[in-house]
């Protein structure tokens, strides 16, 4: 009855597909249809635009014109029409146009960097949710047992008393202690239920028999591999090396203010009246147009220091995820270490804790131990339980955000 009450509570009377489910179909899923990626996707989409839109700059440009008019003066009226065709070619542009072109290959790096950063947090998200449901689950299920190893031990002292061999303290103390054991079963209920809607935001669907998840793959087998890999994989630092290549283009845009722009120009002509075709009249031209500002009132200037400082910046920003990295991959490798001992540790914890349980039962039964060294111990395996559940989700978690850090989270995370 209890478990029923614990799977309908953990549905929250959503329906859930009845099928086990593991972390790698969990990923797939979120990744497919989670909102706050496909709106990063669709930035990425956007910012790849530029890289067309710079090399427009360098290709040559061609207009059409038409028009027809209508005259009317105190001789008559007189009804024209006119069509014109124009090319030019960007022939100099002071380096602009080319550096146009780099801050965009810049800008569109960048944006990769930052997808894949949301796409790595995501999967460490849902990593983390599945982890959580099945830490709930596990304890939920630990709160269960100690509900009904509580029941029984209330029954016992009950017996007990009411053959004289034990006083009204040992019943009060088993009550008291079922209790509470009941209320915390209630509380957990919540906790799993909670555990639940923070999977169905990040996956969009319920979770289903959540089977156990394997050790990540890819692994690095020392801190120094790590920040190895970290240097050339982490999107905040491709991220910040990326700014910093748009800042220096973008240096370069400012800089080509100061020289001239010269360009290679050809048109054609066509003008005539709708009542006479004999004033028809067409015209060519072929020519090179040179433009050059010689003054800006300080603005050219201003522009070209601003974007200095911004690269300055930029440089300084590298700097810093540089350190960043190296910071976040030693603490997530330091993390995993003592994830990995805590749980070979609770699981010895939750072994001995059990062995010692099943003994203090049977010294009780023979008057050896008294009510309160069993319900003392049942306390403690409890909270065995509650360790061990808490040590093995802190693993899952502890191996992917190490992968997440050194940037190489989704490709060593399968997809079915």
């Amino acid at each position: 009855m209890i478990r029923s009450l614990m799977i309908a509570c953990a549905a929250s009377a959503l329906i859930a597909p009845a099928y086990g489910e593991t972390l790698d179909e969990a990923v797939a899923s979120a990744v497919e249809s989670n909102p706050s990626l496909a709106a990063q996707r669709a930035r990425l989409d956007a910012t790849r635009e530029q890289l067309p839109q710079a090399r427009a700059d360098l290709l040559p440009q061609l207009s059409a014109s038409a028009g027809a008019t209508r005259t009317n003066d105190d001789f008559g009226s007189d009804e024209g029409w006119s069509a014109g065709l124009s090319a030019s070619q960007l022939l100099f542009a002071g380096g602009g146009a080319l550096a146009s072109v780099r801050q965009a290959r810049a800008n569109i790096a960048g944006a990769i960097a930052n997808f894949e950063s949301a796409e790595q947090q995501l999967i460490l998200d849902v990593a983390s949710a599945y982890a959580g449901v099945r830490q709930a689950e596990a304890v939920l299920t630990a709160r269960e047992t100690t509900v009904n190893n509580l029941t029984e031990q209330l029954r016992y002292a009950q017996a007990q008393f009411d053959a004289g061999l034990v006083t009204r303290t040992d019943v009060a103390q088993s009550q008291a202690r079922l209790a509470q054991a009941r209320t915390n079963f209630v509380q957990a209920q919540g906790q799993l239920s909670a555990a639940v809607e923070a999977y169905m935001r990040l996956v969009g669907r319920p979770p289903s028999e959540l089977t156990a998840p394997p050790t990540a793959a890819g692994l690095p087998t020392s801190l120094e591999d790590a920040l190895s890999v970290a240097v050339r994989e982490n999107p905040g630092l491709l991220s910040a090396q990326a700014a910093e290549e748009s800042a220096d283009a973008a240096v370069d845009i400012a800089t080509s203010s100061f020289f001239p722009n010269v360009s290679l120009t050809a048109g054609a002509n066509l003008s005539g009246d709708f009542e006479d075709g004999s004033d028809d009249f067409s015209s060519d031209s072929v020519g090179v147009r040179f433009s050059w500002q010689l003054f800006s009132g300080g603005a050219t200037l201003s522009r070209n220091r601003q974007q200095r400082a911004l690269r300055s910046a930029a440089n300084f920003e590298v700097a810093a995820a540089q350190r960043g990295v190296r910071e976040q991959v030693t603490t997530a490798w330091t993390g995993l270490q003592s994830a990995q001992a805590a749980v070979v540790s609770a699981r010895e914890q939750v072994e001995a804790a059990e062995l010692a349980y099943r003994g203090i039962r049977l010294e009780q039964e023979t008057g050896l131990r008294s009510t309160i060294d069993v319900l003392i111990q049942e306390d403690d395996l409890l909270n065995a339980r509650l360790a061990l559940a808490a040590a093995e989700r802190d693993l899952v978690v502890a191996e992917r955000q190490l992968l997440a850090t050194m940037g190489v989270l989704a490709e060593n995370t399968p997809r079915p």
